[in-house]
């Protein structure tokens, strides 16, 4: 019995320490009881179903293993009681292997599910951004925000309020916060150094509240985690950090596209589109000096719906007329641009489904019109629509796993 315990126990325990964890601290927001002392009825908010739905189906997989190993350890006590040989014999092993190869297949498949219940944030993981705005005011805060828990939105929110106090006089908090979390990215894909970051920070926060907003460890949004959290948005979304790598580019490279095209349209969508429905974004500049109305129709065939237009005022937004250094303390950079670029611009963040019977590859187009209905620009995108699911999950919870990872490492120093 003591394998057998060893097996299942933990996961047990696990589980529904989660589960009572969870009830609890929604009692707790209810009654005002947590840190802002206001009363936060979650139980309705969207999203929390799904977490208690996930944290449901955990119990029903221990429930699953439970049996599995009973009867599996049953059959193997049957087989020592019964004469060796005999029929009831042979189909007590047969069943008790039958059962204990289930069990192992059952195991592996759901071995990822009970490694996030050690997370710090036990409900982001089970949490989906199945509602969110169209347009987007930023890509990297407005991403984050959208895949956090209703629970954990809310202590991003006190944060934000502490992160905006911490900003020097005259700073933008809405660029402010773009540019934190888009140096916090690079510096997680190797592309600045803890000084370079360091230094950046200092340009824009008040020194003696850096502390406090970035480098304690028992914080629930510091260096780190707050990294995990970029990370965690780009395993869901990866084609958005698509458009966001490939602006910097154009910053960097100073191309004719950005620095001479009245227009900049990027769209960014993923190559498989799983159980018959994806995410389309789109950023969308007016680098003329004037503000323009433009149209910009989705046409996606078999989908459900086959059209949809959107309809903008953008703001004038010139852009660099040379390429830019990623990071310059005397000149602007491409750290100073990209936040400001993206603010004056439109970023969309589109579902798009097809209908039950359509699978295989097709095709979307994006156009751009002006006022007169004149074509300005269009994009066609290719992807794959497949109803199959199991393999493009995991896929993402091995990302959203290696996401969590970020969170446990150690922060930087602050000197």
């Amino acid at each position: 019995p003591i394998p057998v315990l060893i097996a299942v126990i933990p996961n047990i325990i696990a589980v529904e320490s989660a589960w009572h964890a969870m009830q609890a601290k929604l009692s707790l927001r209810e009654q005002g009881g947590l840190t802002d002392g206001v009363r936060h009825t979650l139980r309705v908010q969207p999203g929390i179903d799904r977490i208690v739905d996930g944290l449901r189906d955990h119990r029903r997989t221990n429930l699953i293993s439970t049996v599995l190993i009973g009867i599996s350890f049953s059959m193997v006590l049957l087989a020592t009681a019964t004469k060796s040989g005999t029929v009831a014999w042979n189909l007590a092993l047969l069943v008790a292997v039958m059962t204990g190869f289930i069990y192992t297949f059952h195991a592996q498949y759901t071995n990822l599910g009970v490694k996030q219940l050690g997370d710090r944030f036990p409900n982001l993981v089970l949490h989906a951004p199945t509602h969110h705005q169209t347009q987007l005011g930023s890509i990297l805060g407005d991403l984050l925000s959208a895949h956090l828990d209703p629970d954990l939105e809310l202590e991003w929110n006190n944060w934000k309020t502490k992160f905006n106090q911490s900003l020097m006089p005259g700073y933008d908090k809405k660029q402010a916060l773009e540019r934190l979390l888009y140096v916090l990215y690079l510096h997680n894909l190797g592309e600045v150094t803890d000084a370079d970051v360091r230094n950046e920070f200092s340009s824009f926060m008040l020194k003696g509240k850096l502390e406090a907003i970035l480098y304690e460890q028992d914080s629930d949004f510091n260096w780190r985690t707050l990294q995990r959290l970029i990370a965690h948005a780009k395993a869901w979304q990866p084609s958005a950090f698509n458009l966001l790598d490939r602006l910097q580019i154009d910053l960097l490279s100073g191309k004719p596209e950005i620095s001479r095209a009245k227009w900049r349209m990027d769209v960014a969508l993923d190559e498989m589109c799983v159980g018959g429905a994806t995410n389309l974004f789109i950023v969308l500049n007016n680098q003329t000096f004037d503000k323009r109305n433009v149209t910009v129709e989705v046409l996606v065939p078999n989908g459900e719906p086959e059209t949809r237009t959107h309809r903008f005022e953008l703001a004038a937004c010139p852009p660099p007329r040379n390429p830019l250094q990623l990071s310059s303390k005397n000149d602007e950079d491409c750290l100073d641009w990209l936040p400001r670029y993206l603010q004056k611009g439109v970023v969309l963040w589109m579902n798009i489904a097809w209908n039950r019977s359509f699978y295989g590859k097709t095709n979307i187009q994006v156009v751009l019109r002006d006022e007169e209905g004149i074509v300005l620009e269009s994009k066609v995108l290719t992807t794959e629509v497949s109803r199959k699911t199991s393999n493009a999950l995991r896929k993402r919870m091995l990302r959203l796993e290696s996401a969590r990872k970020i969170g446990e490492m150690d922060i930087p120093t602050s000197t």
